[in-house]
Parts: C-alpha cells; structure tokens; sequence
C-alpha cells in the first residue's frame, strides 16, 4: 500500500520530536550549569519551548491515529534512527541518518523560536 507524503511526514515528525525535546533538556541543563546573567529567564524560555512541543506531540499523536498509523517500533543508534511503523495495517519501516535527523531537529527548533534560518 502507497503511503501519502503527509502519512511519512506524520511518521518523520514523531520521531524526531522527542530529540528535539532532549535538545532543549541538554541546553537547560547547560544553561543551568553556566554563569550566563539571563539564567533563569533563558530556562524558562526552554521551558516554555517544551511545553509547546509537548502538546504538539500530543496532537500529533491524535493525526497519526486518525490516519491509521501505529508506531510499532523506533530505535536510536549513533548513525541511524530505526522507525517500524504500520499504516491502515501494512507495515514500512524507515531508516533516516541520525546526520539528517539533527538537521530537521534543529530546522524544528529554529521553527518553535521563530528564527528565520534564511536570512543568515
């Protein structure tokens, strides 16, 4: 069965999200660990970042169930991310390179802070 570009992008997207969650994790905590004046009001910005992607997740969660998709299966190693997933009962996997993975990872983030990656 043929699956639509915005069935894979749902499917892309879920699995990318929570990296972008341990992302804004890692820089909290770095942040935190660090002498910048702006501490708090930086973690709370990340925070506030967090809770978006958060309830994004969870309305991604209910597209891909009103489309028919179950993840069966996602895996992270250094080079790959490994996502076994069925649509409306067939089954595809999919095998993107963690290098592509950070990519879209950090076009997501530039995204939930409103920077414009094309003008730099």
């Amino acid at each position: 069965m043929k699956q639509s570009a915005e069935e894979l992008e749902l499917v892309k997207k879920y699995a990318e999200m929570p990296l972008l969650l341990d992302v804004i994790e890692e820089d909290k905590k770095r942040i935190s660990e660090s002498n910048v004046i702006l501490k708090r009001e930086l973690s709370f910005y990340l925070s506030a970042l967090q809770d978006r992607v958060t309830a994004d997740i969870y309305d991604l969660k209910k597209a891909l169930r009103e489309h028919d998709i179950k993840i069966i299966e996602q895996k992270r190693t250094e080079d790959n991310l490994f996502i076994s997933y069925s649509i409306r009962g067939y089954q595809h996997k999919m095998n993107p390179l963690m290098s592509r993975v950070r990519t879209d990872v950090l076009v997501m983030l530039a995204d939930y802070m409103r920077i414009d990656l094309t003008k730099t």
